[in-house]
């Protein structure tokens, strides 16, 4: 693992770097490649989303992958994908749901936390609701900010929780009993909303699973504690997440629910009458970056030849891609 993550063996084996130098054909690279579609990735790198370039990769018996993107859906868009990806994917807007259940499995410990969070807090509820709150500037938008937002998506938009009033308990609003997930960084929102809560649990009850602070991708218990949340969030009925998190776009491709999109703090700032959420067609995640060198939506309205694109633009992050039935246009 060592000599695959070094710079030698990028130096010598990756598909960017062999397309840029041009001292070596790629078609005398029998065995080994390296394949670079992380968000880092240079413009030589993306030279794989062409078919040309397939058609070397193809005789290639072992790809070393590295990413953090989910690009399947550009490879849609790839004649010599394409026929193939719709025999097993007639239904464009489950693809990650179905990728994700089979590819995606947890370690036995990361499982039992799981389940045994689950059956203890979240089994017996009527509804279940995820809320994954990512908080990227806290500077300038802190939690107090996005807070009445959040209870404006919930309790005003969706409706996935009811607005309670002064001196009135949650019995005599809510006939079914609620459990309440929150996925953040920042407790004061689950300290906020089991406070606004707290008079009657047993109708709307608010959890949370891991108590991280800081976000610590290259420590292996802090990821197995995010690994839990996204399950546990993926478990939920109903969906709330910030809009362009890799985070929630897991746990909701997982669930195969559409999530409703919490905007931009920015925007509440410019536009504070503005909805403060939005639905989300499909539980697709979003492909935000994609080759910039061809648009195949703006290619389609152009009258462009070619299969019509099964792709539209990111409902969180309209510079993106995401999977869509045709109905979707």
């Amino acid at each position: 693992m060592d000599r695959v993550k070094s710079r030698e063996f990028k130096e010598v084996f990756s598909l960017g770097n062999l397309l840029k130098n041009q001292n070596q054909k790629l078609a005398d690279v029998t065995s080994l490649l390296q394949l670079d579609l992380s968000t880092e990735y240079n413009d030589y790198d993306k030279l794989f989303y062409r078919d040309e370039t397939q058609e070397l990769v193809k005789n290639v018996p072992w790809l070393v992958l590295k990413s953090n993107q989910y690009f399947l859906p550009y490879l849609f868009l790839l004649p010599c994908f394409r026929t193939e990806l719709d025999q097993l994917f007639p239904d464009k807007e489950i693809v990650f749901h179905h990728l994700a259940r089979y590819l995606f499995n947890p370690s036995n410990q990361a499982w039992g936390r799981i389940t045994r969070f689950y059956d203890a807090y979240l089994a017996r509820a009527e509804q279940r609701i995820g809320l994954q709150i990512r908080v990227l500037d806290p500077e300038n938008y802190p939690p107090s900010f996005i807070l009445p937002h959040i209870l404006r998506c919930i309790q005003d938009e969706s409706r996935i929780l009811p607005r309670l009033q002064r001196n009135e308990t949650t019995t005599s609003r809510i006939g079914t009993s609620k459990a309440v997930f929150i996925a953040s960084l920042f407790t004061e929102f689950y300290s906020e909303l089991k406070d606004m809560y707290c008079e009657e649990t047993a109708s709307v009850a608010v959890y949370r699973a891991s108590h991280e602070r800081n976000q610590e991708s290259y420590s292996n218990s802090h990821n197995m504690n995010a690994l839990v949340d996204i399950y546990l969030l993926s478990m939920c009925d109903f969906l709330v997440t910030t809009q362009v998190s890799t985070f929630g776009y897991v746990a909701f491709g997982l669930a195969g629910v559409s999530p409703w999109f919490l905007r931009d703090p920015r925007d509440y700032e410019r536009n504070p009458l503005e909805p403060a959420c939005h639905r989300a067609v499909s539980p697709e995640p979003c492909f935000q970056f994609h080759p910039t060198d061809y648009d195949p939506i703006a290619a389609l309205h152009r009258g462009a030849a070619g299969p019509a694109p099964v792709i539209m633009y990111c409902e969180d992050a309209i510079w993106g891609f995401k999977l869509a039935n045709m109905m979707s246009f």
